[in-house]
C-alpha cells in the first residue's frame, strides 16, 4: 500500500512537475520536522507541516492564477524571491513555537492531574488502614504462606 502511494505521488509529481517543485522547496521545515521527529503521533511534522503549507498557499495561489504558464521556470521565479521563502519558513517556525507550547502545556496538565489521583489514592489507603487496621498496609513482611512474620500489634 505504501509503495502504491509512492508511486501514485511520483507520477503525480511528474505531471504537476512546478507546483510540485514550488511545494518541495516550500514546504522544506516539514521535511526536517519529519525527519527529526521520532514520536508515535509525528506530532511536531503535524503541526509544522499544517502551519508550512499555510504559509506556502498563498503563493501557490498566487503560482496558478497570475502566472499565465504554469512553468518551472515561473516556479523558481516564485522560490527565487527571498520575501516568499523568508514567510513560508517563519510561518513553519509558528508551528514549531504552537508544538512546543502545546507539548509544555499538555505536559503540566498531564502532572497535576496525576499528583490529584496520587492525593486520592493515598487519602483511600489511609481510610482503608482506619477500617481494616495496620494489616492491610503491605508494611509487614510475610512469610510463604502469606502470614505475617514478625508479631503484629493488636488493634486499637
Amino acid at each position: 500500500m505504501l509503495r502504491l502511494s509512492l508511486i501514485l505521488i511520483l507520477i503525480a509529481a511528474i505531471i504537476f512537475l512546478p507546483t510540485a517543485i514550488l511545494l518541495v522547496f516550500g514546504m522544506m521545515p516539514t521535511i526536517a520536522a519529519f525527519t527529526v521527529d521520532k514520536s508515535v503521533g509525528k506530532s511536531k511534522t503535524l503541526c509544522v507541516g499544517f502551519m508550512n503549507f499555510a504559509g506556502c498557499f498563498p503563493y501557490l495561489l498566487e503560482f496558478w492564477t497570475e502566472f499565465p504558464d504554469q512553468t518551472v521556470e515561473n516556479a523558481f521565479l516564485l522560490i527565487a524571491d527571498v520575501q516568499n521563502m523568508i514567510v513560508m519558513y517563519l510561518i513553519a517556525a509558528g508551528g514549531y513555537a504552537i508544538d512546543l507550547a502545546i507539548t509544555g502545556i499538555m505536559a503540566n496538565f498531564l502532572i497535576q492531574k496525576s499528583q490529584k489521583r496520587l492525593k486520592r489514592i493515598i487519602k483511600k489507603q489511609d481510610e482503608l488502614s482506619d477500617y481494616w487496621g495496620e494489616k492491610v498496609t503491605g508494611k509487614y513482611e510475610l512469610d510463604d504462606y502469606g502470614f505475617p512474620i514478625d508479631r503484629i500489634p493488636p488493634a486499637k
